[in-house]
């Protein structure tokens, strides 16, 4: 069995997740359940849960407060809950953890679940959850990770400025670094694409992604860009055109 933990201040949410767990998951039990950080805390040291349910903004704190002060001595899987997304996008997206958001609706929760039971059998690491308190605690995004889960079913952690391009392949993402070495990701080109898209990164043609600084030169007359590794890339016409501006008005 898979002891849970519920930590949300709305006791609509809690109850949601209660009645959903009890009626589709068998295979986990609720330990208990918290209203606030300052419980929440107490309740996983006291239970030392498997997965823990946790609301991102409570009244005296946030999910991530309730992780940093449990997560090195409890270690525990986590599934986030909250209505505001755009505000820790690429806080959670980039460390791969999991995320529902309110209303909770019934496929967002079994998918979420299915997932961390997966890694909780698979004995898997909680590297992602310090990946999450490093980003959070980083207001500069250059010096934010990123957990790529591979299609080679490995996870590579890796800093953002180390990226050299992303390229589109068939249904998944091809990460170029710095180093040389190249990552299939299990994730689209188009889920990178948006999440990178408020970034210093800029899609220059349909399949490929560079970030800003590491553009050496536009070759304006043969549509080109020119990276400082020596890189040349195709960029079209009209995202010429738009890169030109962005850079001249940087």
């Amino acid at each position: 069995m898979i002891k849970a933990i519920i930590i949300d201040d709305e006791r609509n949410s809690r109850d949601i997740i209660a009645l959903m767990l009890e009626k589709y998951c068998p295979e986990i039990t609720i330990a208990a359940t918290a209203s606030d950080c300052a419980d929440g805390i107490e309740k996983i040291r006291q239970h030392q849960p498997h997965l823990v349910f946790l609301d991102l903004e409570m009244p005296d704190g946030t999910g991530f407060d309730v992780l940093g002060g449990t997560l090195s001595d409890t270690p525990f899987e986590a599934v986030f809950v909250t209505a505001f997304e755009k505000k820790f996008l690429h806080v959670i997206r980039f460390s791969d953890v999991e995320l529902i958001l309110k209303p909770i609706d019934k496929e967002s929760l079994l998918q979420a679940v299915s997932l961390i039971t997966t890694r909780i059998n698979a004995g898997a690491n909680n590297n992602r959850y310090q990946v999450l308190l490093e980003n959070f605690n980083n207001n500069k995004s250059p010096g934010w990770k990123l957990i790529i889960p591979a299609t080679n079913k490995e996870e590579y952690t890796i800093n953002l400025t180390a990226i050299e391009y992303l390229e589109a392949q068939a249904e998944n993402c091809l990460f170029c670094l710095n180093t040389g070495m190249q990552i299939i990701a299990k994730q689209s080109f188009r889920y990178y694409a948006d999440l990178f898209s408020s970034l210093h990164f800029y899609q220059i043609n349909n399949t490929q992604i560079i970030q800003l600084p590491n553009i050496s030169r536009l070759d304006t007359s043969g549509g080109k860009v020119i990276l400082k590794s020596g890189i040349v890339l195709d960029i079209t016409e009209r995202r010429q055109r738009d890169l030109l501006h962005k850079i001249t008005h940087k």
